[in-house]
């Protein structure tokens, strides 16, 4: 168990340290709380911030029975303190009053001059007759006479002599005599500002000194520490992932040694005890669970030992007799053990069943016994179930460790509980039918058997092993094979092998069709989907909607999820778009159990969502297909499902939360060995962390996602692929293979057009760069204007000129015909209720689909944003903070790259005839943001301003912040080279707000250089001038006075002149000295 960091508990140690603010303040200090909830640590950071010398000693169980070893650990504290004090005369001991507590000793006046005597009736007196031991006129009770009352008073002069905080920690487990001690000293308080800090579990406080407690002179507090907040466990587990830590809070209710054990225990683990399942013997995950609850559950007396280990064997709550049964043991001893494990705070009782307080005390109980115990215990809980009749599955729980040889009746119970479970449980199906088929195999059916069990391993992530399972079955001809030839698809294509899953997939569609086999048709259409064979699965899908199968609520759900999907590898955005919402609303009607059955095909319709724009409502899907995939156990589809959420987050710029659930994906493809999603989901982090981390983070995340294999899957490769060359260009990485530009039109056939755009004006082509801004925004369902200027002459690296479009005449003064409709519409017109068409297959990354200015297309040479030509502070990848300078901002125009020509010459590329339909808004942005940035680039500035706008609004109704505020600070950009310096500082503030909010780091450090150089441009005038003072230091700076010259002749101090130095060359837009002189001839002639 690691040691974590101490966290919290504000208010506890503000309680406790106002115990030394005043003479009146309690001096008995009472902490309590339950096994695990901190109490240790909490006393142990008050104690080290103590303004006292500190005594701590700690009660154990197993010293109970030895006499006085508590009081004699006291004194053997004491006794260092005072070997310290001999051999250091000057350490700082006093001998009169306290200057905390203001106590001081009888003049001349020590302990031993005032002995202690027994009175007649029994009761201790003083020399003055007073009692010793003054209890509001009662007796001390026989359990708190002392048996050596001189050593008592011995240590009660020892803690007395120096200002002492004496700490007994787990008070409960004191011995009687050292108990006596401790009631004597809170009847005889030492002195010096004494004060006394017991710590017990919860009701552990002995009752000889809970009785103390009303005793007039004895002023107490009692603490009770609570679990920790949600809050705090993030501060002290801040290495895990937001989900994870929500999942620990919830499992350790809020108890820092449970919540560092489970924290410490690998996911397949953390799950399997939190189920109460028992824990796998040959896993070497829990040493930090035998070093803490299993040592104690060690030191319990041998009956209690063995009935909290036959609770642990038993599983569900057992009732007395089952318990009994299954230790072996008589009712009453059973009953007898139970009271002391409810006192230690091990179980509690409740509806005449025993719990253990913890899974975590379960799991540590079950590790405590021996293997040869255990067998014997699971066959005893096995047969009185059985004589009960229980349910099959709490059977089967006990026959699989019960060591079972040749047992028909057994092997029969064990397939019943299989079937019974496998929708919720199917790793614990796949065990009890591995173990039926060896105990007690089939002989009429073994290959239907295997068919099962295949199918159990598939749904519980093992896709070798279901492969493997599945071979001969998927082979020979029967009933069986075509769900045996889906299945092990199904495991093909997990494990990345796609000519395997192909294959196998044509043999499956050959097969004849059978009543019932709706759900097997199903997942046959999206393996067919999946491997882009769009015409067989719609055929497949239309097949199904005609047939009885389509009647379950559950199928009608799945089918219509993936016939969006086709709709949208169809191009038939409209019907994609009309869909959408009975596809939403029949996930949504569906129950749990509904729901369970059609998890897989959820990933088909938050791809749907992320295409259409709807993340948010896709996310609602995607979130509770995770909660039912955990908790029924299919566990195969929780590593997609994490993936498509992280690329919705990311759109969405939840930036933190994609990292989380790409992480999230990562692991559960990890653990399932799905190796074609660990490159796909590791590529959306490396987009989001360019977004928010340091470089060398950004390195290392883009080596790993190198380093491994590329997906089978076509678009999830192109995505890869893209994502490695566009973070190689900007970070100056090795460039990988450039994926080449798919001719194509899909759903984010703009996004492509776009990134390849602002590649091309990268590259200085701005002729290729105007045909793909045109093809962008054609391919967003607009028409071009004919009533502009069509051409501008820009020069040419070789000395020539070139006719380049201007911006309007690609698609008009920014205005959109919509099809089908005889007007342009406004901005807002252009978002309506759109769709988007083109296939499925050509998905990108988050960049692809709405961030034009985190990558570059194909045959880029640098990173492809926006940023990269007129703001050099917003270039992708770090480091580009400072690229260019002033002047890049301001420059009228790019020159085009050799052997541009006009428009009409560049190289088309061939367009299909596809319905135009009007895009969502993150295509509408994207095309838009490429308009921006070819109009800047030839200094088109006012259809830059317009187009920059046009894709504001686009990303903003798309629900795209962080891209709205690209546009924005692009926006501000263009605005400050037109002179609108209030409008460029507006965007500025706007853009940098919403960075800061999502967590955009790097985008918040290049909207800090773009406001620095658009300070660095700005005119000094009005408002921004010199002042008198300014203007005397500045013209004394620009004769060549120095600063301290400067404060000589204007009677200054040289910091007061440093300071208006600092603002003159602020205001001026300047960096040192140099330029002051020229600055200021250039503001003299400025017309006033």
């Amino acid at each position: 168990m690691i040691e974590r960091a101490f966290v919290g508990r504000v208010a506890e140690l503000a309680t406790l340290t106002a115990t030394f603010t005043a003479p009146e303040t309690p001096w008995l200090l009472l902490v309590e709380g339950p096994a695990g909830i901190g109490k240790s640590r909490l006393i142990a950071h008050f104690a080290h911030t103590a303004p006292c010398r500190v005594l701590t000693v700690t009660g154990t169980e197993d010293a109970q029975l030895q006499p006085r070893y508590l009081a004699e650990d006291i004194a053997e504290q004491l006794a260092d303190f005072a070997a310290e004090d001999d051999a250091n005369p000057d350490r700082g001991r006093r001998d009169g009053a306290d200057a905390r507590s203001g106590v001081a000793p009888p003049r001349g006046e020590t302990v031993r001059d005032r002995p202690v005597r027994v009175s007649a009736g029994g009761g201790l007196i003083g020399r003055h007759g007073e009692p010793a031991f003054p209890r509001g006129g009662q007796v001390p009770s026989g359990a708190e006479v002392l048996a050596d009352v001189e050593s008592a008073r011995v240590l009660r002069a020892g803690l007395g002599a120096a200002e002492t905080l004496l700490v007994v920690d787990d008070v409960q487990w004191a011995d009687s005599e050292s108990l006596r001690v401790l009631a004597f000293l809170i009847r005889n308080r030492p002195r010096r500002g004494f004060r006394l800090l017991l710590a017990y579990r919860d009701g552990g406080c002995p009752p000889v000194l809970a009785r103390l407690l009303r005793a007039p002179r004895v002023r107490s507090v009692h603490l009770r520490v609570p679990p920790f907040t949600e809050a705090e466990v993030d501060g002290l587990l801040p290495g895990e992932t937001r989900a994870r830590r929500a999942r620990l809070f919830s499992a350790s209710h809020g108890n820092p040694l449970y919540l560092s054990l489970l924290a410490a225990l690998p996911d397949p683990e953390l799950e399997r005890t939190l189920r109460g399942e028992n824990p796998d013997p040959a896993s070497d995950d829990y040493a930090a669970v035998d070093r803490t609850i299993r040592a104690e559950l060690a030191e319990l007396p041998g009956t209690q030992r063995t009935v909290a280990q036959a609770a642990a064997v038993c599983g569900v709550p057992p009732d007395l007799e089952l318990l009994g049964t299954t230790a072996g043991l008589p009712e009453q001893a059973v009953a007898d053990a139970l009271d002391g494990l409810v006192r230690r705070g091990v179980v509690v009782l409740g509806a005449g069943t025993v719990t253990f307080v913890h899974p975590l005390v379960r799991t540590a109980a079950y590790r405590s016994a021996g293997p040869g115990w255990l067998t014997m215990a699971h066959r005893r809980a096995a047969q009185a179930l059985r004589a009960r009749d229980a349910p099959m599955p709490a059977r089967a729980g006990q026959l699989e460790h019960a060591m079972l040889g040749r047992d028909e009746v057994a092997g029969a119970e064990l397939r019943q509980a299989a079937a019974q479970v496998i929708a919720d449980a199917p790793a614990a199906s796949a065990r009890w039918l591995a173990i039926a088929q060896r105990i007690a195999p089939s002989t009429a059916a073994p290959l239907a058997d295997a068919v099962a069990l295949g199918r159990a391993l598939l749904l519980s992530g093992a896709a070798t092993r279901a492969g493997e399972t599945l071979d001969a079955a998927a082979a020979t001809p029967g009933p069986h094979q075509l769900e045996a030839l889906l299945l092990a698809a199904r495991c093909a294509r997990m494990l990345g092998r796609v000519d395997q899953a192909r294959s196998l997939l044509a043999r499956a569609a050959d097969l004849p069709r059978r009543a019932g086999d709706g759900p097997v048709q199903l997942e046959l259409a999206i393996l067919e989907m999946q491997d882009h064979q769009d015409a067989e699965g719609q055929a497949r899908l239309n097949a199904l909607f005609g047939s009885a199968a389509i009647e379950d609520p559950a199928v009608r759900a799945a089918a219509t999820a993936l016939r969006g999907i086709g709709f949208l590898a169809d191009g038939r955005l409209r019907a994609a778009e009309q869909l959408y919402p009975i596809c939403d609303q029949a996930l949504t009607a569906l129950d749990d159990l509904g729901f369970r059955e059609v998890v897989h095909a959820v990933p088909a319709f938050g791809w749907c969502a992320y295409f259409l724009d709807h993340d948010a409502a896709g996310l609602v899907h995607l979130e509770r297909a995770i909660r039912v995939s955990r908790r029924y156990g299919r566990t195969y589809a929780i590593a997609e499902l994490h993936t498509v959420r992280a690329y919705s987050l990311a759109k969405l710029g939840r930036l933190d939360d994609a990292i989380a659930a790409a992480d999230d994906a990562t692991a559960a493809a990890t653990t399932f060995h799905y190796p074609d999603l660990l490159a796909f989901a590791g590529a959306i982090k490396l987009r989001t962390l360019q977004l928010t981390a340091p470089p060398d983070l950004v390195a290392a995340q883009w080596h790993a996602v190198a380093a491994l294999p590329r997906p089978a899957m076509r678009w999830w490769r192109q995505v890869v692929d893209t994502t490695l060359a566009d973070t190689a260009r900007a970070m100056n990485l090795p460039l990988p293979d450039t994926p080449p530009l798919d001719r194509r039109p899909g759903p984010l056939h703009p996004t492509h057009l776009a990134r390849a755009a602002h590649a091309a004006i990268a590259d200085g082509d701005l002729a290729t760069a105007a045909d793909l801004v045109r093809r962008a925004e054609a391919a967003c369902g607009g028409a071009l204007a004919t009533s502009v200027d069509p051409v501008v002459r820009v020069p040419t690296a070789c000395g020539g000129a070139a006719d380049l479009p201007t911006a309007d005449a690609l698609l008009g003064p920014m205005e959109i015909v919509h099809a089908g409709a005889g007007e342009a519409g406004s901005a807002d017109d252009l978002l309506g209720p759109t769709t988007a068409y083109g296939e499925a297959g050509e998905a990108g990354s988050v960049a692809d689909l709405h961030a034009p200015t985190m990558a570059a297309g194909t045959g880029a040479a640098e990173a492809g944003s926006v940023a990269d030509l007129h703001a050099p502070t917003m270039a992708a990848g770090t480091g580009a903070a400072e690229a260019g300078s002033v002047a890049d901002l301001h420059a009228p125009t790019m020159t085009a790259g050799t052997g541009a020509g006009k428009v009409g010459t560049a190289a088309d590329l061939a367009e299909p005839d596809l319905e135009h339909e009007l895009f969502r808004g993150s295509q509408v942005g994207s095309a838009a943001m490429a308009r921006a940035d070819y109009a800047a680039a030839i200094g088109d500035l006012a259809a830059a301003a317009r187009a920059a706008e046009l894709a504001r609004v686009a990303f903003t109704r798309a629900g795209m912040v962080v891209n709205a505020a690209q546009a924005d600070l692009f926006a501000g950009i263009v605005a400050g080279r037109r002179g609108d310096f209030g409008a460029a500082t507006s965007r500025f503030a706007s853009a940098r707000a919403i960075f800061i909010a999502a967590g955009a780091h790097r985008l918040v450090a290049e909207t800090t250089s773009a406001q620095r150089r658009l300070a660095g441009s700005r005119p000094v005038t009005g408002a921004d001038a010199l002042t008198r003072r300014e203007r005397e230091v500045a013209d004394l700076a620009a004769r060549g006075h120095s600063n301290k010259d400067i404060a000589a002749l204007l009677y200054l101090s040289p910091r007061t002149v440093e300071d208006h130095l600092s603002r003159v060359l602020r205001k001026l837009g300047l960096t040192g000295r140099a330029g002051i002189a020229r600055r200021l001839d250039e503001l003299d002639s400025t017309p006033a």
